[in-house]
């Protein structure tokens, strides 16, 4: 029992030194000294305007990169690994010091080894630092009362982006106090245990409404990007009130009947509740009405195809899907064409100094000395519709699904083939002719080819510019095997890249150069959908009313959303029939989450929070044989499980919902309940 007292008191002096240090600094929890240190420089810091915003620069820093999603420990910026643990990619690398993304894919992840994801402190200490500034920054009497509203207006941003992150990782997790504690506060408050996943909900909206009361409409120009706006906000809202209305955050969590707080509370919402749907609907609702039209578009060109839409769907954007190249229109704001993030209004919210650049090098092939790391599953790619809007098994004669035989001559749309344009080469497999404008922009399937304008000619090797996955080629499996062995797992091991953040002057050749890009955290479509799914789900003439905004189930707002984001993407929209019919729209919005947002980040809690991981995380990877030659041809072309790694596989159980809190902090804190199954 001594042992014990001893035991707790001293996990309370711990606890104490370890919140009031992250509230104050990053230094060592237990070195008492350097925190009194940093008591007499925060007073100095926020006495002066400049040393505040070199503050609130580094609270800034906390906000994970959505642009990238490598987990590399030399990178300095905050990655989160979504994408590669996702159905909708595979990564051939299993690094137990990074890029170990097999490791949650193959259910293998536990309490004692996040490898290099482990985030929990990161944010938490974020949080901590945010509330810093938002307790002490009315202490700079240089600035303006107006500038310090707003400073606060980002510091609470930043903090519930932070929470916000956290949940999406652990679910439920603790709400920490907002100022720091002393050694009178009682040992069990010191040791917060998870709240519910409604109670985070609440808190977090809480924080966003009150950063949408003192945040600026807009910024003033690109030197200002990255910092949050008010529509910033919003969106960060619509995201978060849409997912705790989906079924595993409103009654469909069964399964986690047992999870509850030591009051006996379930710590997800076991009863389904329409009025959350509601709310998702009014919250993308108010950005929808500032924002009805916004998505980004780039004029039609000379060689623009034309979209096979029918004749009442031909009118100019955006009442139609004429006058725009959909193409650009939707590349160009990943590969960094779109170089000026302000003159796009699709954007809401992107990271300042993104890894999205250098991450490219994962997804380009062997030719430009891309990496080949992280590749497409053939479901990715059978997912795509044809040109007209037709699934590949229901295919119309005009834009034909042709399963043999190889295109006879090359033709380029939507600019000029050796700069911006797209390339469909001579004796390319026939199932990638007659698809939609999204499956050329983002799928790198054999035969592409790259313009790659910086890379020096005397550097071109056999291949040239055009990315060939046989086992032969440069950009294949025994080019690969020739490296050293840490890299000969780089090669396309299902027979797919991904081209979508590839900018045509790209290249890390020798001497070569790469656009900037820009990470982007929110954007416009995401909002559409969010408000078209949660409105799919209202009941026929019911009206519900959240904050004063009554909301129902608008089918003609429905159809007019969803068809922006179809229109855009030169496909024809969505009839009166599909948008009348529940079943159809969830299916269709559940297909077109998945394309508009690939390799995006968002597909991952996606299929959880709406109960499909189950289905899709448990298909076997299908892929091309890479294993074949030049001579082989049509042995490569065979669709067969990826084996070229035995870890090249999915697999999810319930335990996989959420990543289990890692042991070090169970151990800091006996309150924390872990996440069932580990």
């Amino acid at each position: 029992m001594i042992q014990k007292k001893i035991k707790k008191i001293l996990t309370a002096f711990a606890v104490i030194i370890s919140i009031a240090g992250t509230m104050f600094s990053s230094c060592n929890y237990l070195d008492i000294e350097p925190y009194v240190m940093d008591m007499f420089t925060l007073d100095t810091i926020f006495s002066k305007q400049e040393y505040v915003q070199a503050y609130l620069n580094n609270v800034y820093s906390y906000l994970a990169d959505n642009g990238s999603f490598r987990g590399n420990p030399g990178n300095n910026n905050l990655t989160m690994p979504w994408t590669p643990i996702s159905d909708e990619c595979v990564s051939g690398y299993k690094r137990m010091n990074y890029h170990s993304y097999p490791v949650w894919c193959n259910n293998e992840l536990t309490p004692e080894n996040f490898y290099s994801f482990d985030r929990w402190n990161t944010f938490y200490e974020g949080i901590r630092k945010a509330n810093t500034f938002i307790m002490r920054v009315n202490e700079c009497q240089e600035a303006s009362t107006l500038r310090r509203m707003e400073w606060t207006g980002e510091a609470t941003f930043v903090k519930a982006m932070c929470y916000f992150e956290l949940m999406l990782a652990w679910g439920p997790i603790p709400i920490v106090p907002e100022k720091p504690a002393d050694l009178d506060t009682p040992l069990d408050e010191l040791m917060p245990e998870r709240s519910t996943w409604d109670e985070c909900s609440n808190y977090v909206e809480s924080l966003l409404k009150r950063a949408i009361e003192l945040l600026p409409e807009t910024r003033l120009d690109n030197s200002e990007i990255g910092k949050a706006t008010k529509n910033a906000a919003r969106a960060v809202l619509s995201r978060l009130t849409l997912y705790t209305a989906s079924p595993l955050f409103n009654g469909q969590n069964a399964e986690f009947s047992g999870f509850k707080n030591n009051a006996g509370v379930p710590y997800l919402n076991p009863e389904k509740s329409m009025e959350k749907w509601a709310k998702a609907v009014a919250v993308a609702k108010e950005l929808v009405d500032l924002k009805p039209n916004d998505l980004y578009t780039v004029p039609i060109m000379a060689n623009t195809p034309k979209a096979p839409v029918p004749a009442a769907e031909q009118a100019n954007f955006p009442a139609g899907a004429g006058g725009i190249d959909h193409y650009h229109s939707y590349k160009d704001m990943f590969d960094g064409e779109c170089i000026q993030v302000s003159v796009n209004p699709e954007l809401l919210f992107t990271k300042q100094r993104s890894d999205v650049t250098e991450y490219g090098r994962y997804m380009d092939p062997g030719m430009i000395e891309g990496w080949s790391g992280m590749y497409m599953p053939q479901r990715m790619v059978d997912a795509y519709y044809m040109a007209d809007g037709r699934d590949i098994n229901n295919a119309s004669d005009e834009y034909k699904y042709d399963r043999t035989g190889y295109t006879e001559r090359d033709s380029t749309f939507s600019g000029d083939r050796s700069t911006n344009g797209f390339t469909l080469l001579t004796g390319t497999r026939k199932w990638y002719v007659n698809r939609e404008i999204r499956f050329y922009a983002t799928v790198a399937f054999h035969n592409s080819f790259y313009p790659s304008t910086s890379s020096p000619e005397t550097l071109i090797g056999a291949d040239g510019k055009t990315a060939k996955y046989f086992s032969n080629s440069v950009s294949g499996k025994e080019a690969a095997a020739q490296r050293s062995a840490t890299l000969g797992e780089e090669y396309p091991m299902t027979g797919y890249l991904c081209r979508k953040f590839n900018h045509y002057e790209d290249s890390w050749l020798s001497n070569g150069r790469r656009k900037l890009k820009y990470g982007i955290n929110y954007r416009m479509a995401e909002v559409y959908l969010n408000y078209v799914e949660a409105m799919n789900e209202l009941s026929p003439g019911e009206t519900y009313t959240v904050d004063n905004i009554s909301v129902s189930r608008n089918e003609d707002e429905m159809k007019r959303c969803f068809n922006l984001i179809r229109h855009r993407a030169g496909l024809p929209g969505i009839t009166d029939a599909d948008v009348a019919d529940y079943e159809t729209m969830k299916k269709l919005i559940e297909r077109e989450r998945l394309l508009e947002m690939m390799w995006e980040g968002r597909r991952y809690f996606d299929v959880r929070r709406n109960k499909t991981a189950v289905i899709y995380e448990n298909e076997p990877v299908m892929g091309l044989d890479v294993s074949a030659r030049t001579s082989e041809q049509e042995k490569f072309f065979t669709i067969i499980k990826a084996t070229e790694r035995n870890y090249l596989y999915k697999v999810f159980t319930t335990r996989q919902t959420f990543w289990p809190i890692p042991k070090h902090e169970i151990d800091k804190n006996y309150n924390l309940d872990q996440m069932p199954g580990y």
